[in-house]
């Protein structure tokens, strides 16, 4: 075999080789584009809101922030949410906070309650309704800075 044919054959070779891996990208990047799949959406939801308080624990009393209330006399918390959250069971921790200098827990009560997704006026009662509202004066037994802060958890 002479030299030239050599050099022939191992260029014929190499642009064989050359050519296949050409393919074989084609095919790979091509499975890759046959490979991609999307899910549904998902759709991830908040509650969201506010606190009022009243000395009263009567409907439309509620504001915030309350001042002037006397060591250990009687105070109520309700939260509003907004709408447009979650709808299902859940539980709500109520958490009374103390503060000078950083915010401490003072104590903290849970309740089970069902969200409908819409705005709700809800009350730290085992029902959720101002019948049985906490009463967070009972717990106030220093002078201090005092509030309630709540988080839900689904159930």
């Amino acid at each position: 075999m002479s030299t030239t044919e050599k050099r022939s054959q191992k260029g014929l070779i190499a642009v064989t080789l050359i050519t296949i891996l050409a393919i074989a990208f084609v095919l790979v990047v091509y499975a890759a584009i046959l490979g991609t799949i999307s899910g549904g959406n998902v759709v991830v939801v908040a509650v969201g809101g506010s606190i009022g308080y009243s000395k009263t624990n009567t409907t439309g009393s509620f504001q915030s922030p309350l001042s002037n209330v006397g060591v250990g006399n009687p105070w109520y918390a309700q939260l509003n949410t907004t709408s447009g959250g979650y709808s299902g069971p859940v539980t709500i921790y109520w958490t009374l906070e103390k503060t000078p200098g950083t915010w401490s827990n003072v104590t903290t009560k849970s309740y089970s309650f069902t969200l409908n997704g819409t705005a709700q006026t809800i009350y730290a009662s085992t029902a959720g309704g101002i019948a049985g509202n906490y009463n967070w004066g009972q717990d106030t037994t220093t002078a201090d800075t005092y509030r309630i802060t709540v988080k839900i958890y689904t159930a």
